[in-house]
């Protein structure tokens, strides 16, 4: 068994979900610590409403995309480093995990600790999620750094639209920080290096550094940039916009104040409030 260390030079949050997928579907013997960023970029939870999450209405340009794990809504930029460890389930669990980026942090001056949401947090601040997903014999722990991430961005384009009527996975927002306030002089080359070495030491695996080109897969790729997966895989909802109560399932309009359509039709907030 080896540890891994995959670094990605890729922004596209649709090539780098792919990577982590393509991984966890592999029979794999090994440790894979793979560490990314994606620009301008919404990632919602496996079980999450885009259009309750989401704030179409602001004036960025983002991407929007569905990771395979559960859990909430998260916004990426080139401020926002990401890590995945991809292992067979019956090696590492989440603790150990923890438990080393708590240990690189504090080594680094990052006063941090792990709340009960599984959030790492600075005082009262987060400033890294995570979120989980075992597939047959092997687990994902993905997680999110914001080392210099724009906060006022966040704020804006994770507005939950509380009109939605869902038993989706909704998010819970905290107050977050980033970790450049907390220690200036922190950047993502000094992080990356620190949980590597930890991992390294405290597993005692021989490593490893890999090119993502490896790991390629088109039709993992043209999956995650799907409508069909970032929208289609929506659990149904309904929301009611002027006298009319809509029914949706599978990201399609099935039905209109009760009554069944013919012929289903995409869902598509902001043409129906345009016309209300």
């Amino acid at each position: 068994m080896k540890l891994n260390l995959i670094i990605s030079k890729n922004t596209n949050i649709y090539i780098n979900l792919a990577i982590e997928e393509y991984l966890l579907n592999k029979d794999i013997r090994d440790i894979y610590l793979f560490f990314w960023k994606a620009k301008d970029a919404v990632v919602i939870g496996k079980h999450q409403n885009p259009w309750r999450e989401i704030n179409f209405d602001s004036e960025y340009i983002f991407n929007v995309a569905r990771r395979i794990s559960g859990g909430g809504a998260v916004y990426h930029d080139l401020g926002n480093l990401n890590y995945s460890v991809i292992a067979p389930k019956n090696y590492l669990n989440s603790d150990d995990i923890f438990d080393i980026v708590l240990k690189a942090l504090n080594n680094l001056g990052i006063e941090s600790y792990r709340n009960y949401k599984n959030d790492l947090m600075h005082k009262d601040y987060k400033f890294s999620g995570s979120a989980f997903c075992i597939k047959k014999n092997n687990f994902l722990h993905h997680g999110t750094l914001l080392i210099d991430s724009n906060i006022n961005k966040i704020k804006e384009i994770l507005k939950i639209n509380p009109a939605f009527n869902t038993h989706a996975t909704i998010s819970k927002p905290s107050e977050i920080i980033n970790i450049k306030e907390i220690n200036n002089f922190i950047n993502e080359e000094i992080i990356i290096n620190y949980i590597f070495n930890i991992f390294s030491k405290r597993l005692k695996l021989k490593t490893q550094k890999l090119n993502t080109c490896y790991f390629k897969d088109n039709d993992l790729i043209e999956k995650h940039k799907s409508w069909e997966w970032i929208y289609g895989r929506t659990p149904k909802f309904s929301i009611q916009i002027g006298d009319n109560n809509y029914q949706i399932e599978n990201g399609y309009i099935v039905s209109i104040d009760e009554k069944k359509l013919e012929n289903k039709i995409k869902f598509d907030f902001n043409k129906l409030t345009l016309n209300v």
